[in-house]
């Protein structure tokens, strides 16, 4: 079997769903099956190191870039792979490969219907997923809305969620020091969460810091704020970083505060890492019953006082996660018990080798698939 991964950049700053692609190529890879890259946007990175000769890059200026879309073409044609993967990538990519012999995934990363957005949402992913031989949804509720609200066939959509590699995941604690770090790696938008922490961080003791890494719109308010709450000294901005393991290396604690979480990839690194996870746990599929991410033993994320697409407004549910967060931070057997629960589950359910056994199994179904099936 040859598969191709598509990928809008190779630059870890793109966010979480470049390191799911990357998960995934690492997983085939130690499966034996042949797999090529495809990257839409900029020069080569991290999976142009893994890869070699075998990733490729379109250098493309922008969506309305036609010797883009011809070079991605022309790409396709040469490599002729059986399954082509959009696993994190732009849909120009998908789109300027529609009539093309092989049979195309696409990855769906967030259930459709969140946010004040939602259905806007759906009728997007009804019309990226034209064409689309078979659908990858990381958790069963985004499945469920693929099926129901978008109206894509229950044969075509397979649940696969999200996995970690710890081949990039080399991170250790530090030893501990007087100042404590709650740490985030977010994109810098209002639904992460970032004036949640802030209004935290006012509630904690001196001692504790917050440290965030990502970009977005939202920074340059969220920095006025903390300097408005005369915290600046205490909240640290790093930016876009390169090497996230640098983040994990630094940090006490993550810090979740997201108000809707898909899958809750950077939680699952911090498990990884060995960084207790705690914070408020609001709408999403991380904690979804049929299989959770987040559990009472492998976190410390209490419930915030609304389901609801907004920020907390309990000042009540603040302070209860302040004093969670000093009792755990008192107790080291605490912390001991929930980091080694944190890794089993991460070992046992969302380990790589796994991950990349679904996927081959998806790959499997789809090419024994009639031609043609919708």
């Amino acid at each position: 079997m040859k598969v191709v991964i598509c990928i809008s950049s190779d630059n870890e700053r793109s966010g979480g769903s470049f390191r799911v692609a990357e998960v995934a190529i690492r997983s085939l890879l130690r499966l034996g099956i042949e797999v090529n890259a495809i990257i839409g946007y900029g020069q080569g990175g991290r999976i142009k190191r893994l890869l070699g000769k075998n990733c490729h890059l379109v250098n493309a200026k922008s969506w309305k870039d036609l010797q883009g879309w011809i070079r991605m073409r022309r790409l396709v044609k040469q490599l002729a792979p059986d399954v082509i993967h959009f696993a994190s990538s732009s849909n120009w990519m998908a789109a300027c490969t529609f009539g093309l012999p092989p049979l195309r995934i696409m990855h769906q990363h967030f259930r459709p219907n969140i946010g004040p957005n939602a259905i806007k949402h759906i009728r997007y992913a009804r019309l990226t997923m034209v064409g689309s031989n078979r659908v990858i949804a990381i958790s069963y509720e985004a499945a469920r809305q693929l099926i129901n609200l978008c109206g894509i066939p229950e044969a075509r959509v397979a649940v696969v969620h999200n996995a970690i590699d710890d081949e990039y995941l080399t991170a250790s604690r530090r030893r501990p020091t007087d100042k404590k770090r709650l740490g985030m790696a977010i994109r810098v938008v209002e639904d992460k969460g970032a004036e949640d922490a802030i209004e935290l961080l006012s509630l904690m003791p001196e001692n504790f810091v917050l440290t965030i890494a990502g970009d977005g719109p939202a920074l340059p308010r969220l920095k006025a704020l903390s300097e408005e709450k005369g915290l600046a000294c205490r909240v640290e901005w790093l930016g876009s970083i390169q090497d996230i393991d640098e983040f994990y290396s630094a940090i006490d604690y993550y810090l979740y505060m997201s108000w809707y979480e898909g899958f809750g990839l950077s939680v699952a690194e911090a498990m990884t890492c060995g960084i207790p996870v705690v914070g408020l746990l609001g709408d999403g599929e991380i904690a979804e019953p049929e299989y959770p991410l987040v559990t009472q033993e492998n976190s410390l994320l209490l419930p915030r006082s609304s389901r609801r697409f907004c920020r907390e407004t309990d000042m009540a549910t603040l302070e209860k996660l302040r004093d969670a967060i000093i009792e755990l931070d008192k107790t080291g057997d605490a912390q001991v018990m929930q980091i080694e629960a944190a890794r089993l589950w991460i070992t046992d359910r969302f380990s790589s080798d796994h991950y990349g056994r679904q996927l081959l199994q998806v790959y499997r179904d789809t090419l024994r698939l009639p031609r043609g099936y919708s």
